[in-house]
């Protein structure tokens, strides 16, 4: 009886721990890609233009893989992740 009430804590505890990496490898960026918060300029299509802290402009390719959060508009300040050839992976409302 004490063995089976091991093995059941056992399990429960392992499927917990996965169930928290699983998680947290669900939050992490993809690899590759970077952060970029600045403010959107304009929108031209397919195309989002960013101007970044540094004041440089950043043009980010928006197409329906990218995964769009709450509802952007010129002039909001945004946070995105895109690759290194400026396709943006998700691009969300910086509050």
């Amino acid at each position: 009886m004490k063995r089976l009430v091991a093995l059941v804590a056992l399990a429960v505890i392992l499927g917990f721990g996965m169930a928290t990496l699983t998680y947290a490898a669900g939050e992490m960026a993809a690899p590759g890609s970077q952060a970029i918060t600045g403010d959107l300029l304009k929108i031209e299509g397919e195309f989002y233009v960013v101007k970044d802290a540094a004041g440089k402009e950043i043009r980010l390719h928006v197409d329906k893989s990218t995964k769009l959060e709450g509802s952007i508009k010129t002039g909001d300040k945004i946070e995105a992740q895109a690759t290194e050839k400026g396709h943006a992976l998700s691009v969300k409302p910086v509050k």
